[in-house]
């Protein structure tokens, strides 16, 4: 899906900042961007650790049912660790290729993953397919040109960014995001923002595990000289300590639907 590696170790990295108090609001956004009635059938494409399945669960109820599919064995394994309810089931799965039957779900949510699938309007092609008529979507994605990142030395943090885009197959996706999910067949509902903002890089900063992500994927990659790296990355401990530090992205929520038999 992207040049990321799906490992154990990265999993559990995953699994830690989704426990940031960051993504724990992103989460809640998503929740209530949602709109889930008790009952309904609600599938999550990438669906990570299974937090966002487990808030959902808890909402739709026995009455309803929660699919999560995901691409790494390692996230599914965490999953299953704590599935709590009969009606929430996970599988690995490709988001190209999703094995669930036509028209079965009233909600398809996919966040923070459309902008690593190559085949992207594969993806939303396959969110249609399954989706009931008058079944909605949501899809959250991020552009990694909107991040705000402060650092001391300015060109250093591009080369580090510009080396980072390559870690997702689109890494500007938002700004085509409207047009696809039309090409797709939706009906576009409209789009909102959730912001990021960290002035401290501690444990419980999204901007903190995602500095470690980018430290080891441009190290990889060998285009940062690895002093260069370290650098930047020590740099955010130093900034922090002195009130100086500044981080700040944004989630872009788009939310669509599939046309009923009466408003086609």
């Amino acid at each position: 899906m992207s040049g990321l590696e799906f490992t154990r170790e990265a999993a559990k990295r995953l699994e830690r900042t989704y426990l940031t108090s960051d993504v724990v609001a992103q989460r809640s956004e998503t929740i209530r961007q949602l709109d889930l009635s008790s009952g309904e059938r609600v599938l999550d494409i990438g669906c990570g650790p299974g937090y966002l399945c487990e808030s959902v669960g808890e909402i739709v109820g026995p009455r309803g049912a929660v699919v999560g599919i995901d691409i790494s064995t390692d996230l599914i394994a965490l999953c299953n660790q704590r599935k709590a309810s009969a009606w929430l089931s996970y599988a690995i799965g490709d988001a190209t290729k999703v094995n669930q039957a036509d028209a079965s779900f009233d909600v398809v949510v996919c966040t923070q993953v459309a902008e690593y699938v190559p085949d992207v309007d594969r993806l939303l092609s396959e969110a249609f397919r399954v989706l009931k008529p008058g079944g909605r979507t949501l899809f959250m994605a991020t552009d990694w040109d909107a991040v705000v990142w402060h650092s001391e030395n300015p060109d250093r943090m591009a080369l580090v960014m510009k080396s980072w885009e390559a870690h997702c197959a689109h890494p500007h996706l938002p700004r085509s995001m409207q047009s696809r999910l039309v090409n797709a067949g939706f009906r576009f509902d409209g789009a909102a923002v959730f912001p990021i903002l960290n002035l401290k890089c501690d444990d419980d900063s999204y901007s903190n595990g995602l500095a470690r992500g980018v430290r080891e994927f441009v190290g990889r990659k060998k285009d940062v000289s690895a002093d260069d790296l370290d650098e930047w990355h020590g740099e955010f401990q130093r900034l922090s300590q002195a009130g100086r530090y500044f981080f700040s992205t944004n989630r872009y929520i788009f939310k669509a639907s599939k046309p009923d038999a009466q408003s086609r």
